[in-house]
């Protein structure tokens, strides 16, 4: 068997690509709000239309597409994404980049619902986890080059050049996708999957129990990362940057480590996983609480930690959501980007009104309670969260 490594790093280009431009609005919020003459708040609001798109639209669609080949799905994914940036590009109202955004949205979870189980077939033996991570490296990418690059060319040139730039890239991706992926139909068996098993569904409801939790508890603070380092460090502008930075930097060292021992411990991965982003989220509470700047050394190392820790959960239950369900992993990862992306939007907006009622700590401490709590159902689900894997193959029904 070759390699499976480029056929893993085009996909990696593929996840690099739709995480940046799904949050392309975050770094030229000003410019997109200015050209087209709406306030910044609706701009804002392109990220929350986004996600419950995504949450939406991602269950009919891959029922749509549940016997098409996976190089194919994978393929048109991609390629509506660069049609989606173009479109986006050329907008002449914020009607029209909420209508291109969509786009994007609807295949948004599709892509994501069959990337892991495809990762997993193209795997060797025993390595399932690593060749997720690899994938999921390129969502880390995104934030640390992806997000700031596409920032920098939005100031410099323009946010529609930016979204243009974007496209072209997404494009020429679909095409190398064609070429490098072989054609990975689905087996008979998998397409005629009518129900999941009733055990599955146990297991996918811990599973989306979990990722609701730490998601909802990581974006109710993530989102308003900004204030927090405000707060806690005692400056903003340059050095808001640098913390994005660090956090990116370290969610990439993260995502090389869950590469090397998800295989070996996936329980006690996951649960190291969580305690971490507890720990991390719950050190910038007490350094929100205190006069700005006075406790910023523990900030930066908790911003660090936060990084390393939660860019390694999705390739964590993403996994776990592949090996649970072999026969029918497109439904099963469809069910976990449903839940993922609801949690995204919702943390959004709870962390706004936490915010607003109480301030900062508030949101730091309730963020602290959401992910200790995805901490202790794992701990609890010792069947769902196993301390080892058997050595089979998984994807079968991607192969």
């Amino acid at each position: 068997m070759s390699s499976p490594l480029p056929k893993l790093l085009v996909l990696a280009a593929a996840a690099f690509i739709y995480v940046t431009a799904e949050t392309l609005p975050v770094g030229l919020l000003p410019e997109i709000s200015g050209d087209l003459g709406v306030g910044e708040s609706a701009v804002g609001l392109l990220l929350t239309f986004y996600a419950y798109g995504v949450a939406v639209m991602t269950m009919p669609l891959i029922r749509f597409v549940r016997e098409w080949p996976r190089r194919r799905l994978v393929v048109i994914t991609v390629a509506a994404l660069a049609l989606s940036q173009l479109l986006s590009a050329v907008s002449v109202g914020y009607p029209m980049l909420v209508i291109s955004r969509m786009l994007c949205a609807a295949t948004h979870g599709v892509f994501w619902a069959v990337v892991a189980p495809v990762a997993a077939s193209l795997a060797l033996p025993g390595k399932q986890g690593k060749a997720i991570a690899t994938v999921y490296a390129g969502t880390s990418l995104a934030l640390v080059a992806g997000n700031p690059l596409t920032a920098a060319l939005g100031q410099w040139f323009g946010w529609r050049t930016a979204a243009t730039i974007l496209g072209v890239v997404a494009a020429a991706i679909a095409v190398a996708l064609y070429f490098v992926l072989p054609a990975l139909p689905v087996t008979r068996a998998a397409s005629e999957t009518k129900k999941t098993p009733r055990v599955l569904d146990g297991t996918l409801a811990v599973l989306c129990a979990v990722t609701f939790l730490a998601v909802l508890g990581h974006f109710a603070a993530y989102t308003y990362f900004s204030v927090i380092v405000d707060r806690a460090i005692g400056s903003a502008g340059t050095t808001l940057t640098l913390m994005l930075m660090l956090y990116g930097l370290f969610g990439v060292i993260g995502i090389w480590v869950i590469g090397r021992t998800y295989d070996r411990w996936p329980r006690y991965s996951t649960i190291a996983a969580l305690g971490a982003v507890t720990a991390a989220v719950a050190v910038l509470w007490c350094t929100v609480i205190g006069a700005p700047g006075s406790l910023a050394v523990f900030a930066v190392g908790a911003i660090a930690l936060w990084g390393l820790a939660f860019t390694t959960l999705p390739v964590c239950i993403q996994s776990a959501v592949v090996r649970a369900a072999p026969a029918d992993a497109d439904k099963a990862s469809a069910i976990y980007v449903v839940a993922f992306q609801l949690a995204i939007a919702t943390g959004a907006l709870v962390g706004g009104v936490v915010i607003d009622l109480s301030g900062i700590v508030a949101v730091t401490a309730a963020a602290t309670v959401l992910v200790a709590a995805a901490m202790i159902v794992v701990v609890l689900a010792r069947t769902t969260f196993p301390r080892s894997y058997a050595q089979e193959p998984v994807g079968a029904a991607t192969r």
